[in-house]
């Protein structure tokens, strides 16, 4: 293998994957897009727990010491809906020690609250400064469902992913590492791409080289450099990458690549 790989830019590296469009786009659409779209959700709702303070319900409900409140505020949340239902911040405050202790709890109990009023008593439980409403239990919104949403999409978009992760491997160690042969064009075909951006458009070109072993191999590689068709025909040579570990993989090398990267190729 060289000591020295090729300088790699990033508009080649561009240039491979745009070479297989479709597991790309399949791998990024159901991979990518679902993880974004995740993370943005989660922080936009878990806000919405920000308004109340984090408590030990259980902790709270078993060894919490009774005691009454007044209410001070109801206010219901309209901008948000579960299962039809609006959530409902209750503001109170109750002396404990001397010391007049306000807090607010959140439920999602619209049938056990409908008939209470700023300034009633109600009845809460109190543990070292925390409290909750006796027999309401808090309502919490937990991200945990957003992390479960993107696991399908993963599973259908993670083998996709890999594949072009993998291919673009494969290309860059020939371009990097390959050793510089000649192969003889056999034949050469359009390739259609994806329409309207019509990636993955190019040219498959199969040719002939031999191994260091002294077999004849008929290698086939896919390029996007459209020279080629007017530059060469078959039974011409062309340089090609040949891999120093195994020499039964190989590819065209690019001409437009090779010019941008200062590879020194000659095409001639």
């Amino acid at each position: 293998m060289n000591n020295m790989p090729r300088k790699i830019k990033f508009s080649t590296i561009l240039n491979i994957l745009k070479k297989k469009p479709i597991p790309l786009l399949f791998g990024f659409l159901f991979t990518l897009i679902p993880l974004f779209l995740v993370i943005v959700l989660s922080i936009v709702f878990s806000s919405f727990g920000n308004d109340t303070p984090e408590i030990d319900y259980e902790s709270i409900n078993l060894q919490g010491k009774e005691t009454t409140a007044e209410i001070t505020d109801i206010e219901t949340q309209y901008n948000v809906t579960i299962n039809g239902v609006h959530p409902t911040i209750i503001s109170y405050k109750y002396s404990e020690n001397g010391n007049e202790i306000e807090s607010k709890y959140k439920v999602l109990e619209e049938r056990k609250i409908e008939n209470l009023e700023i300034g009633d008593d109600i009845e809460i439980k109190e543990l070292n400064g925390n409290s909750i409403l006796k027999d309401l239990k808090p309502y919490g919104f937990s991200i945990w469902f957003f992390l479960i949403i993107p696991i399908p999409f993963l599973i259908i978009g993670l083998p996709f992913l890999i594949y072009s992760i993998l291919y673009l491997k494969k290309e860059l160690k020939l371009y990097k590492f390959g050793k510089v042969s000649k192969g003889k064009i056999v034949s050469m075909m359009l390739k259609s791409g994806l329409p309207v951006f019509n990636f993955g458009q190019g040219i498959i070109v199969h040719y002939e080289y031999e191994t260091r072993s002294g077999n004849k191999i008929i290698g086939e590689s896919f390029t996007t450099d459209y020279s080629i068709m007017s530059d060469k025909k078959n039974d011409d040579f062309v340089p090609i990458f040949v891999s120093v570990e195994n020499d039964k993989k190989s590819c065209i090398v690019p001409k437009l690549q090779s010019l941008r990267n200062n590879w020194n190729i000659d095409f001639e």
